[in-house]
């Protein structure tokens, strides 16, 4: 759509206005992009600079909570075995084990009893060891295999770290090797016998080292974190009880036992495509926002010139004079209201400026009406009464003469007093009078020469119809209708005068089948000296408007060329309408 408007001011000279440069929706597009598109960069660099460290502070915080609960977890572990370490030491006949054969079958109640104890897929089994902590048994749990339960009863102890602590020893660990899992041992020392000034060795659980470390899974989760468990060898272990590879040094770290603590490693967590596309995503989105908006107000502005462009045209006709205008209204919006209105506006305005026009036309034509009428009515009279005195001689050719001269007298005085009518008419005197005795009267006046045109007079409608107006002048504009319509149909016809009535007004009708009018006879039908008849003067229908404006009431015509003309006379109706 063009974004200029070509107008022609009132002398003619062409002038652009640009739609675009002065429109309003180009300022409301612009505002809406800085509302739209600001936010969202102000975001996208609060998001750059600043979430980066606030998911790395959060995933700290989150670290620490689950470091928290891991190192409840482990401690808790540990408890559980010491636990159970206590309640096999206070075994009756427990230190027999060490000092007999602990196959012995008095043995096996404490046996059962231990193996109630033990019944865990965490505990490998349970071993006896002397003072100086050589194997002397070993008890297999529900998770045992291969030495020293089954075959040689074998198990060093060489070369592992050993930590004390309260009343316990904490052994280990072994690392995994081949076919062997990870293991260490929870010991205590077994109770005095009664003649005994030391105990005779000590009760250890043989625990699998990955149910310890299987303890971090949890902590394993969070990105950026890898947490190990360290033992009193320095060693560090991962969530799979395996030797950790990646030695670098620990972020934080909390004992949980003796010499051992859970440690966390901080490092750059592996690279996350979804984090990648993150930003480009985000960009995308802000990009398609800016294309949706401007879009739509571009719509918007194309929608708006399209509906403001006629506006714009039609005001413009109207400062030129041209009040026939009219926009057609589309939609049912504010514009729509707006062009109604418009088209109103012209309408009213045409309607004002031809009623000035006719009450100057009427006001000129009566002044000079009245001048005529006063300088030809004295002499008609004078030659009318000499014409009157001339003696008569007998001749019949001067007697037909001085009778065309004394007609064509009373012609022209009566064009005089028609003059006279439209430029000075009489104040009605208003009566109540029904319209079928005006009817009746007016069918009674004109029936011969209804008759001896071949005219056929009606009467319809609501004959006792109460009117308030001027009797006589009512009549003689009736009778300038219906000699009017006789004249329209010199082939003979139908001449009907038709009443109807309302709670408001009341219409009478003159209906006839005469010849009709075209539509230019009829826009000037009523306007003072125009006629269609040679002679006729053009002051009938004028005359006959303005008497029933003058009684309140209002003459259309309507018409069709051979079809007939109908003139309609509305007057209000009076407070009884029927007398």
């Amino acid at each position: 759509m063009k974004s200029d408007l070509t107008l022609r001011d009132l002398t003619g000279n062409q002038k652009k206005i640009s739609l675009w440069r002065n429109s309003l929706v180009r300022r409301y597009l612009v505002l809406a992009l800085l509302v739209t598109v600001l936010p969202l960069l102000v975001v996208t660099w609060l998001y750059d600079r600043f979430t980066g460290e606030l998911l790395e502070d959060l995933g700290e915080q989150q670290v620490q909570y689950s470091m928290n609960a891991t190192r409840a977890a482990l401690s808790g572990f540990l408890k559980a075995r010491q636990f159970e370490l206590e309640t096999i030491v206070d075994l009756p006949n427990i230190e027999r084990f060490v000092l007999e054969d602990p196959m012995s079958s008095d043995l096996e109640p404490t046996h059962a009893l231990i193996s109630f104890e033990t019944d865990s897929f965490d505990i490998y089994g349970v071993l006896f060891f002397d003072a100086q902590w050589e194997l002397k048994a070993a008890l297999p749990g529900v998770a045992s295999s291969g030495s020293p339960y089954w075959g040689e009863m074998e198990l060093s102890l060489a070369g592992l770290p050993r930590r004390k602590f309260a009343n316990f020893w904490l052994i280990g660990p072994q690392e995994p090797r081949q076919g062997l899992s990870g293991w260490f041992l929870l010991a205590a020392p077994l109770p005095k016998g009664a003649d005994d000034t030391s105990s005779p060795g000590f009760v250890a659980l043989h625990i699998r080292f990955a149910s310890l470390t299987e303890l971090l899974k949890n902590q394993s989760r969070i990105d950026g974190f890898t947490p190990l468990v360290s033992t009193s060898d320095d060693h560090r272990f991962t969530v799979n009880g395996q030797i950790a590879l990646d030695e670098t040094p620990s972020w934080l770290s909390e004992e949980f036992a003796p010499g051992w603590s859970i440690e966390v490693v901080k490092h750059d967590p592996a690279v996350d495509v979804t984090e990648e596309l993150r930003r480009p995503v985000f960009l995308l989105g802000v990009g398609v926002s800016v294309v949706l908006v401007t879009g739509f107000f571009m719509t918007l502005i194309m929608r708006t010139k399209r509906r403001f462009v006629p506006l714009i045209e039609g005001a413009e006709a109207v400062s030129r004079g041209d009040w026939n205008i009219h926009i057609p209204p589309e939609g049912n919006d504010e514009i729509t209201l707006l062009a109604k209105a418009f088209n109103r506006m012209g309408g009213r305005l045409q309607a004002l400026i031809d009623s000035r026009l006719d009450v100057e036309k009427k006001a000129v034509i009566g002044e000079f009406s009245a001048s005529i009428a006063h300088e030809v009515r004295n002499p008609l009279a004078t030659i009318k009464v000499c014409v009157q005195s001339f003696p008569q001689d007998g001749d019949p050719r001067n007697t037909e003469l001085m009778t065309l001269v004394l007609e064509e007298i009373d012609r022209v005085n009566g064009v005089v007093e028609n003059l006279l009518s439209f430029a000075r008419p009489i104040d009605p005197e208003r009566v109540r009078v029904t319209a079928g005795d005006l009817l009746r009267r007016l069918v009674a006046l004109i029936e011969p020469l209804a008759v001896r045109e071949n005219v056929l007079l009606s009467l319809s409608g609501d004959q006792n119809a109460m009117l308030c107006v001027d009797e006589n002048q009512i009549q003689q504009v009736l009778m300038n209708l219906a000699l009017n319509s006789i004249q329209a149909m010199p082939d003979g016809g139908e001449l009907n005068f038709d009443v109807k009535s309302d709670q408001d007004s009341t219409v009478i009708a003159v209906s006839d089948t005469g010849v009709g009018m075209a539509s230019e006879a009829l826009e000037r039908a009523t306007e003072p000296f125009y006629t269609t008849r040679c002679q006729g003067t053009g002051l009938g229908l004028s005359i006959s408007k303005r008497l029933a404006q003058l009684n309140g009431g209002d003459l259309q015509i309507s018409s069709e060329p051979g079809a007939g003309t109908r003139v309609s006379l509305t007057f209000n109706a009076p407070g009884d309408k029927h007398g």
